[in-house]
């Protein structure tokens, strides 16, 4: 073994090994986030109380380190209605992290994940050093773990660099020619026939820990068994399925002496919890739910249905729709936030290295196809958590086989192919790299690296539930989604970000010949690009009055960019990239959501600004726009004869629609109640009314009664209200029917 190399792994070790004991709250944001309470909180109890029973003592312990509360997502189990609770994750990762958590808290965790990350390197160079130079066996290995998605999860309190540990550790012995590399083996005596004897329990019971953790998982015995049963080795295969299973039988027997379950997911009831309080129980509302279920069964009544028991899905057949497959399966290779070869790309090396050299080995067969059998059995069985190729921050279901890709190479030739490697991921994943704990920037999310080249040029998962830092609105039938950071819904128009290429999403249930838009500009001079599938249209702004100039856009797309099958129909997605070359800040007021915990926050909004490019107003298909919607019967409008400067109040209206045409609700172009306020000389001193959305839709000679909202101008006085509903973006009914307007006298003090 060369000294050099070795220095310079033990330099690189040493340096990482400290830097997690450095940082003070781990991760962004700063908090808690998806699993991590239940592992972080496991840990603790392990180490200070030797359970796995959650009391108020350990929830008090989150004051450590994440004093901030609420704690969101904290996992539990029980199985006598919540009156006692249990950790709802597996416990084997916490196990092994228990001393380090006793020492230095979550801090201590992530040191235990950076030594579990040195650890695969160490073991990926000596498997390599057999094949290869000991320089290039440990350049390979260093850039194969700590260039990768997975470098990133040393910093999550999480199972995920477990698991990788235990498989590369299972596969290393499983691979590593130790008959080979030390041929006193071959004829073992004393200790070294315990050795020999060892290495395959070992293996087995490394994968069993992994597979404890994700049963699927337990498809990378493929590689090993088929290794041992080609060579002939069937007491070594007895052996390997020994440690396999006594392993498994052994955490599986602790697990029951700590909460009477061989699982965390067989035969409980799991739901997750917020912590809003560190010196109470946050179970209290579950365990009262389940007293009202007794009560309702003990009095004969129907109680609605029990919380999902944990794997019920993992008994059932999966349904399988072969559209949606292959286009999650294409995400999951190339997706914008999860694809494999984006966040991993040393896979992609490895199966080229492989290929090359190895093409011809039964056992790096068999280790790829139990790698494919994983990945399907994450999206077959469970699409609706797989949803789009995988977990974040990159692919975290499919992480933690990683590793096997290291062992499908050998001699790694053609060696050139190295720098390439590291030189594509650089361009994948060092934004991750460098920026582990998460980076912070406006509108901040997990996933601020895909903001960055080449990411936008990846396809963006459609079929993910909620995409990190995207935000979501619908307009009539239409639902438009584009990152935060430059997609402002602002009403019923969009604001998007100015001086940039914007991509927004638009999704709808049915094909759209053709889709209109108000594109107004408020940043003069501008040019403002719209690319609609295969239409393109380029508005060119010279001056801007002060309400802002728009121009009406219809882009007829052509066939929609993808299509998703769903239960009962079809989803079809369009995308629309807008590009204007100038913005301007504009002030908005930004609210946040309600707490969720009360007595802690509160629903508050802010000033904010955002750089507005171009502001799009969603006109539907655009075919109705030059409707005559216009024709009315007023039956009646009443108001409050008297009202308060300033006060809201509701004015009852029964009206007869008298056109040809359909009055539908809706946002964007659509027919809205509304009205204008006129003074005593009949002048208008609010003309531009608040909007009332029709509740229904209301065909040619149907009557409307209802109420619309109305508010009050602001200074006192004897006022007309005149009640005139809109054609938003197109005009004002009276303008177009001879002024048929309702009105009613009302005195504002």
């Amino acid at each position: 073994m060369k000294r050099p190399t070795v220095l310079v792994l033990i330099c690189l070790s040493l340096f990482l090994a400290v830097f997690p004991l450095t940082l003070d709250k781990p991760g962004w944001p700063p908090g808690l986030k998806a699993d991590e309470p239940a592992y972080y909180l496991m840990a603790l109890s392990l180490a200070h109380d030797r359970d796995l029973r959650l009391e108020k003592k350990d929830v008090a312990r989150l004051a450590q380190d994440f004093p901030l509360i609420p704690v969101r997502n904290l996992v539990l189990m029980t199985d006598d209605g919540w009156k006692t609770v249990y950790y709802g994750k597996p416990y084997i990762y916490s196990l092994f992290a228990a001393p380090f958590a006793f020492l230095e808290g979550a801090d201590g965790m992530l040191c235990f994940n950076m030594l579990l990350m040195l650890s695969m390197v160490w073991l990926g160079f000596f498997y390599l050093r057999c094949y290869n130079p000991d320089w290039l066996a440990a350049l390979a290995a260093a850039g194969f773990f700590l260039l990768s998605a997975g470098f990133a999860y040393v910093f999550w309190l999480q199972a995920e660099i477990f698991n990788m540990a235990a498989i590369a550790a299972s596969l290393f012995l499983a691979f590593y020619p130790f008959a080979d590399r030390h041929p006193r083996l071959r004829d073992p005596a004393g200790w070294r026939r315990l050795w020999v004897i060892l290495v395959p329990v070992l293996s087995g019971a490394a994968l069993s820990l992994a597979a404890y953790n994700k049963p699927m998982l337990a498809a990378l015995a493929l590689a090993p068994m088929v290794r041992l049963i080609h060579g002939r080795k069937w007491k070594d295969a007895a052996l390997w399925v020994l440690g396999f299973v006594a392993c498994g039988t052994l955490v599986a027997g602790l697990a029951v002496a700590l909460t009477g379950h061989p699982s965390a997911y067989l035969g409980v009831q799991r739901a997750g919890v917020t912590v809003c309080s560190l010196d109470t129980m946050p179970t209290t509302a579950l365990r009262d739910e389940a007293l009202a279920v007794a009560r309702e069964k003990a009095e004969g009544l129907k109680p609605p249905p029990p919380r999902r028991r944990s794997w019920e899905w993992i008994f059932r057949l999966p349904a399988v729709r072969p559209g949606w497959l292959l286009t999650n399966l294409g995400y999951f290779l190339w997706g914008r936030h999860t694809g494999l070869l984006l966040y991993l790309p040393f896979s992609l090396f490895a199966f080229v290295f492989f290929l090359w050299t190895d093409r011809r080995s039964w056992e790096r067969w068999a280790l790829f196809a139990s790698l494919v059998v994983v990945a399907l059995a994450f999206l077959v069985w469970i699409p609706f958590n797989w949803q789009g190729g995988g977990g974040f921050v990159g692919n975290r279901y499919f992480v933690s086989a990683y590793p096997a890709f290291l062992f499908l190479m050998s001699r790694l030739r053609p060696a050139k192919l190295l720098p390439l490697a590291y030189l594509v991921a650089g361009v994948l994943v060092g934004p991750i790299v460098f920026t582990p704990l998460g980076d912070v920037v406006p509108e901040g999310t997990l996933q601020a690296h895909v903001r960055n080249f080449p990411f936008p040029h990846f396809p963006l998962e459609l079929s993910l539930k909620n995409i990190p830092g995207y935000d979501t609105v619908a307009h009539g039938e239409a639902r438009f989604e584009g990152r935060k950071d430059e997609f402002l819904p602002h009403g019923d128009q969009m604001w998007l970000r100015g001086a940039s290429s914007v991509e927004v999403w638009i999704s709808t249930t049915r094909p759209m010949a053709q889709l209109a838009f108000e594109v107004t500009d408020l940043a003069s001079p501008n040019v403002i690009d719209v690319s609609l599938g295969g239409a393109h249209q380029r508005l060119v702004f010279h001056q801007v009055p002060e309400s802002g100039q728009g121009a009406r856009v219809i882009l007829r797309p052509g066939s929609p960019d993808k299509v998703r099958s769903l239960e009962g129909g079809k989803l079809y997605y369009y995308r629309l990239v807008v590009t204007p070359s100038n913005g301007k800040i504009e002030p908005y007021t930004k609210y946040y959501p309600p707490p969720i915990c009360p007595n802690f926050g509160y629903n508050r909004s802010e000033n904010d600004s955002f750089f507005v490019g171009a502001e799009l107003t969603f006109l539907g298909e655009g075919k109705n726009l030059g409707a005559d919607v216009y024709e009315l019967e007023w039956r009646s409008c009443r108001a409050p004869e008297e009202v308060e400067a300033g006060q809201k109040f509701a004015a009852e209206i029964d009206v007869i629609n008298r056109s040809a045409v359909t009055w539908s609700p809706g946002s964007g172009a659509a027919v809205k109640l509304s009205y204008h306020w006129l003074d005593a000389t009949g002048h208008a001193v609010i003309f531009d009314g608040l909007r009332t959305l029709l509740p229904h839709p209301v065909p040619p000679g149907g009557e409307l009664r209802t109420s619309q909202q109305v508010e009050a101008p602001s200074t006192s006085g004897a006022y007309t209200l005149e009640l005139d509903p809109v054609f938003e973006y197109v005009s004002w009914f009276s303008a177009k029917n001879g002024g048929k307007t309702c009105r009613a006298s009302v005195r504002v003090h």
